[in-house]
This record gives structure tokens, C-alpha cells and sequence, in this order.
């Protein structure tokens, strides 16, 4: 059996067929013609953008445009269909023609030129659309507002809360004068529902009031933040008594008689719960019995608070009284020098032979003590690849004499050096 083979000629013969190709080939030849043909039918260019440029004098002045009713313009051009069929938007410039006649803040209707930029140049602008644009021009302007604190919170009484802190105190808005005059106040805005008994962390918008309490919109200004993080700071809350503490306290003296009055005896403190839980004294800062004698027994001592808490007392020294009566003083020729943890590797000599001490100390003690019951010590602790000639702070070792103390700050001249192979 032999294969029909198709004969397209045949098709031509039919009415139908001959009446729908002869309407699809005119349709196209009319895409064609319509799309080649640039002379009469005018081509559009879209999204030509168009600039409003005022004149360096208003410029200098701090004119500038901050609104303009449309940014891109749509050209007719027609010519040479092989250069018109080329045209990109970059080919063309639409200008606002006119505004560098502008001199003053205000709205200003402005007509729109096309101007041909480059090479290809063998085409007409027909038209373009819009023929105007509304821009509008004012003085720039920047300013730095304060960030007021408007967040409402419910707290425990049993709890110490912060004022909310802020991540940035301040916001330098900027943009048009006119829209910048109608800023009264720039507010954090935030409500806090559960009552507080632990810190909060949250991030909350910025919010533009007038004069009149009315929101601003901030859609035609510029804003060097827009919101801001917070953070309310929650501490628990305990009084504590203060207690003191000292250095360089002689071994046999009894503290509790000689602490006469502490002057707050508590403080009230907020920190954190687990802080606070270990805590029930706040230790003064220590006092050096090298500055106490008998005519210096009131002091102000600072208090000192843990890592993390609060005084909520506001009292941030403490009075503290001493008692030294049945106390005397008097001076001895200390002439005994001992020197300790040396390194292995050096030797010392101390070249001062006396030392007028000034010594403290009950009066029984300090009757019987001589120059032979004492020496000056001297710690080379921190300082064992010193060598050389220098001056070092002594300190009194009484041997047997165990209250009395030296009052004042005393050195002895020491040479350390090497020891020979």
C-alpha cells in the first residue's frame, strides 16, 4: 500500500482556508508596517525620568525639592525607524523647565521639555505625558529632638523598678521646614500589661506629636532612627546593716570594743534575687589602721555595694566612731629591719639603720613595749625580678605586743642584687 503524500496546493482551492490566510497574513503585514513604519505612528518611551534641578544661588540658600508629582514621564518620538526602534530612556532628559527660576519655599507647577542626550539623534519628540508636573520646595532642615519617655508600667512593691532606659536618648530628624516647625515632641509609646516583677526588654516605634497632641506623619521626613530598644530594670529589695572592715589590724586587738557607733547602721539595697539571697551585710570600705590614732576616731567610710545592686537609700558613706580610750601613743627608734619572701636568687640590704615609729596601742602594751620588741618588716612579694636601689614600704611586727599598731606610712632604703654564681 503506497503512502499518500500531503499536497499542500490542494488547500488553495478551498474557500475557508484561502479567506483565513489571507486575514492572518494582513494582520501580521499590519503588525509590521505599524511596528517599522516610526515616520507616522510615533514610538512611546516609558519611565524617562525627569529632573527638577534648581539653581545653585537657592541651593546655597538650602532650597530644596522635596515633592514632585511624578518621577518618570512616557516621550512619543518618531524618524528613522532603525534609530527610533534604538531609543532607551537614558537616550532622553526630561527637564522641569522653570525651576531654576525658583527662589522661595512653596508649590509650584512647572512645564516638562525633552531634551535628546548622545549620539543618536535622527528622530523628533513628539510629545510628552504629563506636559506639567507639581513639585514642591522648601528649605531644608535638620534638628535634634529629645526622645521623651512615655512607657507605662505596673510595679510590685516589693521590687525596685527603673526609670525605662533607652538605646539612644536622641533623634535627628530632618526634611522639609515647614514639616519639621509642626514637631513639638518625639514620644517612646509603650504599655506594659503584666505587673513587673523581673527586667523587660522590648523595642517600641517612635511616635510625632504637634503642638496640639496630634500624631504626625513621617512620610516626607527622614528620621536617624525610628524606634528605639528599652530596657526596665527590675532589683529585689532588702535592708542591710553596714559592718565595717580594716587592714593592717594588729592580731590581739579586740574590734568590738574599739567600734563605737556606725552611723547609718543599715542601708537599703536593690539587686538581683540571688545576690541578695547571700547577703545580709554590706562591708564598708576597709580602713587601714595605719591612719588611725588617737585623736582620729571619727571616719567616713564608703560603702560599697556587690556587682549589679543599688543603694536605694541614696547614703553612699557610712560615719563610723571609734573608741581608743584607755589608748596611748609614743614613739620608738625602730633600728631591727627584716626582709621577707626575697627570691631565692637575690640578696638585700637595708641602708636605713632607724625608724622614728609613732606606735598606737592599749596603754599597758604600750608602757612596757622598747625598741626590742618590735622590728620593721619589709615584702618583696610582687617584686622578684626587681634589682637595684629603691625605697619600700615597712610595716611593725610587734613579737609579743600583739594590739599595737604603728600609725603613719614609714620606708627603708634597700639595695637588691644578684647572687654570684
Amino acid at each position: 500500500m503506497k503512502n499518500k503524500k500531503l499536497d499542500l496546493s490542494v488547500l488553495f482551492y478551498n474557500d475557508r482556508f484561502v479567506l483565513a490566510f489571507s486575514a492572518l497574513t494582513a494582520i501580521v503585514l499590519w503588525f509590521i508596517m505599524a511596528t517599522v513604519n516610526t515616520q507616522e505612528r510615533p514610538r512611546i518611551i516609558y519611565d524617562v525620568p525627569v529632573t527638577v534641578k534648581l539653581s545653585e544661588t537657592s541651593q546655597e540658600q538650602g532650597l530644596k525639592v522635596f515633592e514632585q508629582s511624578v518621577k518618570t514621564a512616557k516621550v512619543s518620538i518618531r524618524g528613522n525607524s532603525i534609530v527610533v526602534n534604538r531609543i532607551k530612556p537614558e537616550n532622553i532628559q526630561v527637564v522641569a523647565t522653570l525651576a531654576s527660576s525658583i527662589t522661595q519655599p512653596g508649590s509650584y507647577p512647572l512645564p516638562l521639555t525633552a531634551q535628546k542626550v548622545g549620539s543618536l539623534a535622527d528622530y523628533e519628540i513628539v510629545s510628552i505625558e504629563p506636559s506639567t508636573i507639581i513639585t514642591n520646595v522648601d528649605v531644608y532642615k535638620e534638628v535634634t529632638f529629645p526622645i521623651q519617655d512615655d512607657v507605662t508600667y505596673k510595679a510590685d512593691p516589693d521590687y525596685f523598678v527603673s526609670a525605662p532606659s533607652f538605646s539612644s536618648d536622641t533623634v535627628v530628624i530632618s526634611g522639609p521646614e515647614k514639616e519639621i516647625a509642626k514637631i513639638k515632641k518625639v514620644s517612646a509609646e509603650y504599655d506594659v500589661k503584666e505587673t513587673l516583677t523581673q527586667s523587660k526588654n522590648f523595642t517600641t516605634d517612635l511616635v510625632l506629636y504637634d503642638a496640639y497632641g496630634e500624631k504626625l506623619s513621617a512620610d516626607k521626613l527622614n528620621m536617624s532612627i525610628k524606634s528605639v530598644d528599652v530596657n526596665i530594670t527590675v532589683l529585689a529589695r532588702k535592708v542591710m546593716k553596714l559592718s565595717p572592715t580594716f587592714t593592717g589590724k594588729p592580731v590581739g586587738l579586740a574590734l568590738s570594743s574599739a567600734v563605737q557607733k556606725i552611723e547609718p547602721e543599715t542601708v537599703e539595697v536593690a539587686g538581683p534575687e540571688d545576690v541578695l539571697a547571700n547577703v545580709n551585710e554590706l562591708s564598708l570600705e576597709a580602713i587601714d589602721f595605719s591612719k588611725l590614732s588617737i585623736s582620729n576616731q571619727n571616719l567616713q567610710v564608703d560603702i560599697t555595694l556587690p556587682p549589679g545592686c543599688k543603694n536605694l537609700s541614696n547614703i553612699y558613706t557610712a560615719s563610723v566612731t571609734l573608741d581608743f580610750s584607755g589608748f596611748k601613743s609614743k614613739k620608738i627608734n625602730v633600728t631591727d629591719f627584716q626582709i621577707k619572701n626575697l627570691a631565692a636568687s637575690k640578696s638585700a640590704q637595708v641602708f636605713t639603720k632607724s625608724l622614728a615609729m609613732t606606735l598606737i596601742g592599749p596603754a599597758k602594751q604600750i608602757d612596757a613595749i622598747t625598741a626590742a620588741d618590735v622590728y620593721a618588716q619589709i615584702d618583696m612579694t610582687g617584686k622578684e625580678s626587681f634589682t637595684g636601689h629603691s625605697e619600700f614600704p615597712v610595716t611593725l611586727v610587734a613579737k609579743s605586743h600583739t594590739s599595737v599598731w604603728a600609725y603613719g606610712e614609714y620606708k627603708a632604703n634597700v639595695s637588691v642584687t644578684e647572687k654570684n654564681g
